[in-house]
């Protein structure tokens, strides 16, 4: 009765019958029940876990401690998720080469500049 007492008086009626071949009232069980103190109010219980008698989450239909694992299992995914997008964005590899690259090209313009006594950016820019 207590294995199954959360599950109302129909379910251990029906485990009462599979597991011993006893068919009992209704009246009988909850009769028994009471001399016993056993409860047969229907608890709700968590399909993850299993835990009886806690509330449920209404969006999830977990209790609080799944959905709270739910919820950090999902942060750790998008965390992850996270982390491979700013491994693609942010490549020092990629960073370096473009650097050098415009380096060069600084490097390359200055030196056109004084060659030919051109304006250099920074003239330019002033207005000189």
């Amino acid at each position: 009765m207590r294995a199954h007492g959360h599950l109302g008086v129909k379910a251990v009626h029906d485990a009462l019958l599979r597991e011993c071949g006893t068919d009992r009232s209704v009246r009988s069980i909850e009769s028994q029940a009471s001399r016993c103190h056993v409860s047969l109010r229907v608890q709700q219980m968590c399909p993850e876990c299993g835990v009886v008698g806690v509330r449920l989450n209404r969006q999830s239909g977990l209790c609080p401690m799944c959905t709270e694992m739910m919820h950090l299992n999902e942060e750790i995914a998008f965390n992850e998720v996270l982390q491979a997008e700013r491994e693609e964005k942010a490549d020092e590899g990629d960073v370096a080469a473009i650097r050098r690259e415009r380096d060069r090209m600084r490097q390359r313009n200055s030196r056109l500049c004084r060659k030919y006594g051109l304006k250099s950016r920074r003239d330019r820019r002033d207005g000189k």
